[in-house]
């Protein structure tokens, strides 16, 4: 007989009807935690967990990455993608709460049955099987060794010569492989992953809310922070933009546009993207290459000039800004001051048919070149428009960078089938019926814990429905109050530590793991040791912890869904789940170092991301329809609860259909 309150009876053979996999077993739900102060003191669980995981590539690549190009008027999109996914994680929570049984084991039970499911699932896997976190963590942790960020040096290890570039792919294989101790060993992964993410979010929120205090100024503190709430605005950049060592230069060439993107070095210009702009048979086109030799004959000149006048114009605290519109040229010279506000010295106004004419103060420059002007110079280099007001205007959207755009949307927060490990880790920190079905053990060092093949559900009775209430206020705790803030925070700090100290760098691969340390190490010679250790190891620290649930996430949703509904597994006692959760992984291991060995890290980020916006906008909209279909009507989320989960979906496919476009 099954446990319950007293003078209660349920028999162990009453069974549920549930979809397409076998039926549900019924028993009472546990108590939920008390109320009270207590309560929140205590209140680590999946939201920790995966706020600790959330702190990773989203924030310090995509993050970093999108606000020195753009500063952070597109914040918006991380916010909206935040709070979708709040809508999103408690309806897959409320599954579990339920059930005992992860949401994915939910979506099998819909129709048409599993079989299609588990294909559908597998494709939309794919954005999650790309070890891209060890890869750009072992940036920072190269620069550490090398005392530089890599470049096309070499360098000496172990007695071995090899490029830098080789040093950071071997560590990159180093970080992968390491990343699964933590899975062999100890108790239950659940609980080794909880010890392994609150470590890392108390270093990582500490030492960057240090910096952000007492180093970044108060302006770009207020424009990373009102940049959540300014929905719809869109940065437009200036074609030329040079600040300090930072530059993007263009050069117009009749109907063609040439530009070159890249930071000055100790001795020379490190060169990181060359771009041809240019209309052929009515169709516009952008090619860009990585290296002057690839470049065709015809353009080597121009771009051997431009990279002169980078070199001529890249100066300690100054910038130069040039901009385009209407067959007029605007272009502005100045300094930067203490506070980094943006001192003009001289202004320029150059219209085709007339002279150029020169001004030495801002209120000299007559309209509209001055508001033109003004907007440049507060949004130091960005136009901000309306999104909507643009496309009527233009009929098309604005030239923004949209495939990095929707991985920093993707990945801000959790993102893809991320969001599903919520379920997974309330059933196993036991959170409702989850403490009535096990958790999956460690493969060395673990209990003897079973995971039950079938979920296990609860009556509707007086003693159930207030514990329902209480496990429900203890979800929306852990997401409101932990996973919201944390993942808000945990974007926000890295994006202003970018403003401040690597605005307008150009994202070169994988480096921009490691720029803001270079840029803090710049700022503050005295202590530019302490900053480049300190800023790496903080890098590093949030990246490597990643793909240690990277290999989990993977092994565990497929577990679940193997356990579930293979027939030959559901004749295994619960205690051989290990087996194949770790088949898994080794797989996983695997197809690792091969992914790490042939592609380009950051590039492959960008391509998971995007796929990842397709993987999470479906997850969201089916465990929408799980519960509707699989839940007691008294159970299921109030309506706006289940409207708000439908725009998160309907928000990420949207943006996989922007990039889709672009392409």
């Amino acid at each position: 007989m099954a446990s319950g309150p007293p003078n209660t009876v349920i028999s162990e053979d009453v069974r549920v009807p549930a979809g397409y996999l076998p039926p549900w077993t019924v028993g009472e739900l546990p108590l939920p935690p008390p109320r009270g102060w207590r309560t929140w003191a205590r209140l680590v669980g999946p939201g920790v967990l995966l706020a600790g995981a959330s702190i990773g590539s989203g924030e310090w690549l995509f993050g970093p990455a999108v606000s020195a190009q753009y500063g952070g008027s597109l914040l918006w999109l991380a916010g909206l993608s935040i709070l979708g996914q709040v809508f999103c994680n408690l309806e897959m929570m409320r599954y579990a709460v339920y059930s005992g049984e992860s949401i994915i084991v939910g979506y099998l039970r819909t129709w048409p049955g599993p079989r299609f499911w588990m294909v559908w699932y597998a494709i939309l896997d794919l954005a999650a099987i790309w070890p891209f976190n060890a890869s750009n963590a072992a940036v920072p942790l190269a620069a550490a060794v090398l005392g530089h960020l890599p470049g096309a040096g070499s360098v000496h290890v172990v007695g071995l010569a090899m490029g830098e570039s080789q040093l950071v792919k071997v560590l990159g294989y180093v970080i992968f492989l390491a990343a699964f101790v933590p899975l062999i060993f100890g108790g239950t992964i659940y609980k080794m992953l909880e010890r392994v993410m609150t470590f890392k979010l108390i270093f990582v929120l500490g030492y960057l809310c240090f910096f952000a205090v007492f180093m970044v100024s108060g302006a770009n503190a207020w424009e990373v922070f009102s940049g959540f709430f300014r929905v719809g605005t869109v940065p437009l950049r200036a074609e030329t933009i040079v600040v300090g060592r930072h530059f993007t230069l263009t050069r117009h060439d009749g109907p063609t546009r040439l530009t070159i993107k890249g930071t000055m070095d100790v001795d020379a210009p490190l060169v990181t993207a060359y771009l041809v702009d240019r209309t052929e048979s009515g169709e516009k086109r952008v090619e860009k290459y990585d290296k002057l030799a690839v470049l065709p004959a015809a353009w080597q000149t121009e771009f051997e000039q431009l990279t002169d006048e980078a070199v001529a114009l890249t100066k300690p605290n100054r910038f130069t800004i040039r901009d385009t519109r209407d067959s007029v040229r605007i272009s502005m010279w100045g300094t930067i001051d203490e506070s980094r506000a943006w001192r003009p010295e001289r202004l320029e106004v150059a219209k085709s048919d007339a002279q150029a004419e020169y001004y030495e103060r801002l209120d000299d420059v007559p309209e509209p070149f001055r508001g033109w002007f003004e907007e440049l110079l507060k949004n130091q280099g960005l136009e901000l428009v309306g999104l909507v007001g643009y496309v009527r205007q233009h009929g098309s959207l604005p030239p923004l960078d949209w495939a990095m755009l929707a991985a920093f949307a993707a990945i801000a927060g959790a993102g893809g089938l991320t969001n599903t490990l919520f379920s997974n880790f309330a059933r196993d920190a036991g959170w409702g019926m989850g403490a009535r079905v096990g958790t999956i053990p460690s493969a060395i060092g673990g209990r003897n814990i079973k995971l039950s093949h079938v979920g296990e559900v609860f009556p509707l009775d007086e003693v159930n429905r207030p514990r329902w209430q209480g496990w429900m206020r203890h979800v929306r705790r852990d997401q409101i109050a932990v996973w919201m803030f944390c993942s808000v925070i945990g974007m926000a700090l890295p994006c202003m530590l970018s403003l401040e100290f690597i605005r307008h760098a150009p994202v070169s691969g994988d480096r921009v793991a490691a720029l803001t340390a270079e840029g803090m190490a710049d700022r503050f010679p005295d202590c530019g040791q302490f900053l480049w250790a300190a800023t790496l190891f903080c890098g590093f620290l949030v990246l490597a912890p990643g793909q240690i649930l990277s290999g989990d996430m993977i092994s565990r949703r497929w577990t679940d869904i193997i356990w579930t509904s293979n027939s030959r597994a559901q004749r295994l006692s619960g205690d051989r789940v290990r087996w194949i959760y770790y088949s898994i992984l080794a797989l996983y291991a695997m197809w690792g170092l091969v992914a790490l060995t042939l592609f380009d890290p950051l590039q492959i980020a960008k391509i998971a991301a995007v796929l990842m916006n397709v993987a999470l906008g479906w997850s969201a909209l089916h465990a929408v329809y799980v519960n509707r279909m699989l839940l007691p009507r008294e159970l299921r989320s109030p309506v706006l609860m289940q409207l708000g989960t439908i725009l998160c979906g309907i928000f990420f496919l949207g943006i996989s259909l922007v990039v889709f476009f672009m392409m």
